[in-house]
């Protein structure tokens, strides 16, 4: 969220390399170019809110290796739509947390 906030193309690919994978794969194109096309999505209220956002942590399902985050567990200082901001779907890969879906 922080990493969106910023707008930081590099941070948000490396965190969702999986599901964007998943979208190239369904026929959009890299991440590297969809990723800023999906920051003029949110207004830049939202974009200063997820600087500080973060999650209601009794809202999420957690597993060893999957934690379920759905849009409603985001604490900001904005109110988001499951339309602003979607559930995610975080997998634990060779030691490292990645938006998989």
């Amino acid at each position: 969220m922080h990493a969106v906030g910023k707008q930081d193309v590099a941070t948000v690919c490396e965190i969702a390399g999986p599901a964007a994978k998943k979208a190239e794969d369904q026929g959009f194109g890299p991440c590297e170019q969809t990723i800023p096309i999906s920051f003029g999505m949110i207004s830049a209220a939202q974009k200063k809110a997820l600087l500080t956002a973060t999650v209601d942590r009794s809202r999420i399902t957690e597993g060893a290796k999957k934690v379920e985050i759905p849009a409603s567990a985001v604490k900001a200082s904005v109110k988001f739509t499951d339309g602003d901001l979607g559930d995610a779907v975080l997998e634990l890969r060779n030691g490292k947390w990645y938006v998989v879906d």
